[in-house]
């Protein structure tokens, strides 16, 4: 809440130096334009037939007597281009409009065509009187006129530094204002994910600490009442308790040393078709004793990949596991190895829902577990899969089936045929 009142505070900050800015920069323009509006007056003064067409419209005006439309046209256009001789060489070329009129009550003797008396933000006017011998000889008191139309432009390209500054300040203050908004709700995913994490993971091992704690009581009975029998049956029991609790505890921490940058692989070589039977033919015994069927197929030539060849078991395990728990009754998974270009691709196909498009990548974060509640578990096999993907150079990630069911896989770069390699080693041997 703090930061968010911050950045609102900053964005009223960035407001007010903007608006103060334009203040200033529209002080100076007035300042620039009523400096350049006194010297065209005083050289007004100073033009014989400016001043004579003048004197000559303000004896008329007194008399009563309308003036020829010659004469204002004349004397309008000589004030007209001495008053754009001064604005280009200010280099503010800007259309304008210019009026003369006489004392302080404006009687007019020239107005402009465009000239508009009422006062509106769309334009700018500036007024200054006529002084010098001119003024002697009408005994009177003359007032030039230079209204500026369509200013605006002009006082935004003065101001382009400042108003380049500001979006820049604001583009930064909304993108730090939508990252922390991003940030907030990302940690507050993060951790509802890491109790229910914290929940599931005290949950599983509380299970076997429980079984192994009644195991061993009951052996102690066993051994001491002479049934030597039960207390071999509970032993083993007991030790597949354990078995099961290193399990579970390796698992976390195997991911979280994967995720060291300086983590290295022990790779060797790995016949493709022999590993990929005997993984699925160890797998096979779960599935069937759930009712279903696990098939495989090798759809690549002979060949060997360099991997970490334990690591890479455990993904495939997983994502047999994964299969196996997703898949609907009586599960049917297939596992299929094959060839994209240099690539081999490992697919798990399960007969379950799928995964809805919008939650594909999230599948594959820490902890994340689509059906909380309804399948046990720490949401990290998937994560892991994808480390061992990338600790390989390759990638991992999920489609659904056109005939149903998700398709989880795994590529890896690297496949050597058979023949190349039986070929590179009589070489080596020569």
């Amino acid at each position: 809440m703090m930061v968010v009142l911050a950045l609102l505070g900053l964005g009223i900050v960035q407001f007010e130096w903007v608006k103060a800015g334009i203040v200033v920069e529209k002080q100076a323009f007035d300042r620039e334009f009523r400096a350049l509006l006194e010297s065209a007056a005083l050289s007004v003064a100073q033009e014989p037939d400016v001043a004579k067409g003048i004197l000559a419209l303000q004896q008329l005006r007194r008399k009563g007597q309308p003036a020829p439309d010659s004469l204002r046209a004349g004397v309008r256009f000589e004030l007209e281009e001495q008053l754009r001789e001064y604005l280009e060489a200010e280099q503010k070329n800007l259309p304008f409009s210019v009026a003369l009129t006489e004392s302080i009550w404006r009687y007019p003797l020239i107005v402009g065509d465009r000239f508009d008396w009422a006062e509106s933000a769309a334009y700018r006017t500036y007024s200054h009187p006529i002084e010098g011998t001119m003024i002697e000889a009408c005994g009177c008191q003359l007032f030039l006129h230079l209204q500026l139309r369509d200013f605006l432009p002009h006082l935004l390209v003065r101001l382009w530094v400042l108003l380049a500054l500001t979006g820049l300040g604001l583009s930064l203050l909304l993108t730090g204002f939508i990252m922390l908004v991003r940030k907030v709700r990302r940690e507050r995913r993060l951790v509802a994910v890491k109790n229910d994490f914290i929940n599931t993971l005290t949950h599983e091992l509380k299970t076997p600490v429980f079984s192994s704690s009644l195991l061993l009581r009951l052996l102690r009975e066993a051994i001491i009442s002479g049934h030597a029998e039960k207390g071999m049956d509970y032993l083993d029991k007991l030790v597949q308790e354990n078995e099961h609790l290193k399990v579970q505890i390796e698992q976390v921490l195997e991911l979280a040393s994967l995720e060291q940058p300086l983590y290295q692989l022990e790779r060797e070589p790995l016949n493709l078709q022999h590993w990929l039977e005997e993984v699925s033919t160890s797998f096979l015994a779960k599935v069937e004793a759930a009712g279903g069927q696990l098939g495989y197929k090798y759809n690549a030539p002979p060949g060997i990949l360099e991997v970490d060849a334990g690591h890479l078991t455990n993904a495939l395990n997983n994502l047999l596991d994964n299969a196996l728990k997703y898949s609907n009754e009586p599960p049917v998974i297939t596992v299929t190895l094959g060839l994209k270009g240099q690539n081999v691709v490992l697919e798990v196909q399960d007969n379950g829902p799928g995964i809805p498009e919008d939650k594909q990548d999230e599948v594959f974060q820490k902890f994340s577990r689509l059906h909380q509640g309804h399948v046990q578990g720490f949401g990290l096999g998937l994560s892991y899969v994808k480390q061992i993907a990338r600790l390989h150079n390759g990638e991992a990630g999920v489609r659904n089936h056109i005939n149903g069911g998700a398709v989880f896989w795994i590529q890896i770069p690297g496949f050597k045929p058979e023949e190349a390699d039986v070929a590179s080693k009589k070489q080596i041997h020569g």
